[in-house]
């Protein structure tokens, strides 16, 4: 054998040689990760579980917002026994044409309608040519019943607000699959399992809930108003026992006014300023207006009152039952300016209240420093707050002077027990003496005012009303006018704060007259279900 033929064979095979281990190296160990991943990927999967969401309850434990299973049905004509009429008069209304324009379609075999089905609902199709698939839903059994405060997990309310607590965690997982990626539930694999949300349960009373959205809405038709709020505090805790709203024209954008539309309060902000002016030391109880006999003057401006009558030698309690904006616009200018920047900040009607619900407006900047300005504030004119904002403000003074932030949940449970809510620390922003006089002056009011024909004999209500003119391009409405009563019952321990606020009434524009029959109505069988 030529020996030059052989060495040149022996050479390229042990060039191949090289070429086949370098090969093996490049795929077995610097190709290594990405072919053990690829491996993976195709021998197993990623999978989720999803978490159930966590349920909301009112405050006696009746389901407000629950999980429930619904059915979507299809239709395979060619499998079909009944009848396409029969079929039609089970289909729900708003998948009637569309079921119509199907059975008249002789090529389309098959259709997936749009509207869910219950259970019982489901049960009522017994055709082979007509199947379901299970889609699990939120379901609110009150519904429309504090649907203001419910929301969705997609649009406001506490299912928005609290969408991490109330959906846990999904879970992670991996699993082997064959070729056809079918779960091979014979082997190994690993998970995480999912953690599911929290059950959220809040302070709504669902009956209170209900009395107060059938009175409003009876209210907005009787006095022919544009809409109305209505909310309920419980005055120790800040706990929001019911809120309502409703429009007679309903917006295509649903929102929250309580919390979102600003407003001027009005006369129902005058007990307010005249607590400051008492903790201050300001005035005292003997105080008597003795320049209330005539308009009081401020530079061009003249200050009168809602009826252009006069009280002459007004006591503090006469300035609140008469509504006197004279008497007042003396007393803020006993109290001074920095004295009441100082109490409208501490009852934080600066800022937003901090309530659990998305959405909520923060008030507009206010420099009170031109004395008309300063004047008009003392009966809540020439600023804007929210109704959630003055409600809190006014629940000082159902407090003994404390005040506590404005809040939806008592309580979340899972697996490991209960989870606190709301855990804010009360401000004290009045003194117990000063409350005591307040109260007093204010239960004169409502038992001697114009008022007292509408309250029960059994009931002890301490409460204001008010009525504030709308200002439109910067100029206030002789013709809009919002009207607003405000109070808590009984006054030395009271059970709740309410405030009713009836926007743009065409009956009469005085709150004493609209606002304050509604709250008197629903204090009347506010007792027992609280």
């Amino acid at each position: 054998m030529n020996y030059s033929r052989l060495k040149i064979l022996t050479l390229t095979l042990f060039t191949c040689y090289l070429l086949v281990i370098g090969r093996f190296f490049y795929w077995q160990i610097i190709k290594y990760d990405d072919l053990h991943q690829k491996v993976i990927s195709q021998n197993y999967k990623t999978v989720t579980f999803n978490p159930i969401r966590g349920l909301i309850y009112d405050s006696q434990n009746n389901p407000l917002a629950i999980n429930q299973d619904f059915y979507q049905l299809s239709i395979y004509k060619p499998d079909l026994k009944t009848s396409s009429d029969i079929i039609v008069n089970l289909i729900k209304p708003n998948d009637q044409v569309t079921v119509k324009s199907f059975f008249s379609n002789p090529n389309q075999k098959w259709l997936t309608t749009t509207e869910l089905y219950s259970y019982s609902e489901k049960i009522q199709f017994n055709d082979p040519g007509i199947s379901f698939t299970a889609v699990n839903q939120r379901y609110y059994p009150e519904n429309p019943i504090a649907s203001i405060i419910i929301g969705t997990p997609s649009l406001g309310g506490l299912e928005n607000y609290y969408q991490k607590q109330l959906s846990g965690k999904t879970g992670f997982g991996w699993v082997n699959q064959d070729a056809v990626g079918q779960t091979l539930l014979n082997h190994s694999g690993w998970q995480v399992d999912p953690i599911n949300g929290r059950d959220l349960h809040s302070s709504i009373n669902r009956q209170i809930q209900f009395l107060i959205e059938t009175a409003l809405k009876n209210g907005i038709e009787k006095y022919t108003a544009d809409s109305g709020s209505i909310s309920i505090m419980s005055p120790q805790t800040g706990e929001i026992i019911a809120m309502a709203n409703y429009e007679a024209s309903p917006s295509a954008y649903p929102r929250n006014p309580i919390i979102s539309n600003l407003f001027e309060p009005g006369s129902i902000f005058k007990p307010l300023v005249m607590s400051m002016a008492l903790d201050t030391k300001a005035i005292d109880t003997n105080y008597v207006c003795d320049k209330c006999g005539t308009p009081h003057q401020i530079g061009q401006y003249s200050i009168s009152n809602w009826d252009n009558s006069l009280h002459p030698n007004s006591s503090l309690q006469d300035i609140i039952k008469n509504s006197d904006n004279i008497g007042m616009s003396y007393v803020i200018a006993r109290l001074g300016l920095p004295n009441f920047l100082s109490y409208f900040k501490l009852l934080g009607l600066d800022r937003k209240t901090g309530i659990d619900l998305q959405g909520e407006t923060k008030p507009l900047a206010k420099n009170f420093n031109p004395e008309i300005d300063f004047a008009t504030a003392s009966f809540g004119q020439g600023f804007a707050i929210t109704q959630i904002q003055m409600l809190t403000a006014f629940n000082t003074i159902a407090n003994n002077g404390l005040m506590v932030q404005p809040h939806l949940v008592k309580y979340f449970t899972d697996l490991n027990g209960i989870i606190k809510g709301n855990d804010s620390s009360p401000t004290q922003v009045y003194q117990p003496e000063t409350i005591s006089k307040m109260k007093k002056i204010l239960k004169y009011a409502v038992e001697n005012g114009v008022v007292a024909k509408f309250k029960p004999n059994n009931l002890e209500v301490c409460a204001k009303s008010g009525t504030a003119q709308i200002a439109i391009n910067g100029k206030y409405s002789d013709s809009s006018t919002i009207a607003s009563y405000i109070g808590f019952s009984p006054c030395l321990n009271p059970r709740y704060t309410m405030i009713v606020t009836i926007n743009n009434p065409r009956t009469s524009p005085w709150g004493s007259s609209t606002a304050a029959p509604i709250w008197y109505e629903i204090a009347s069988k506010l007792e027992p279900l609280l």
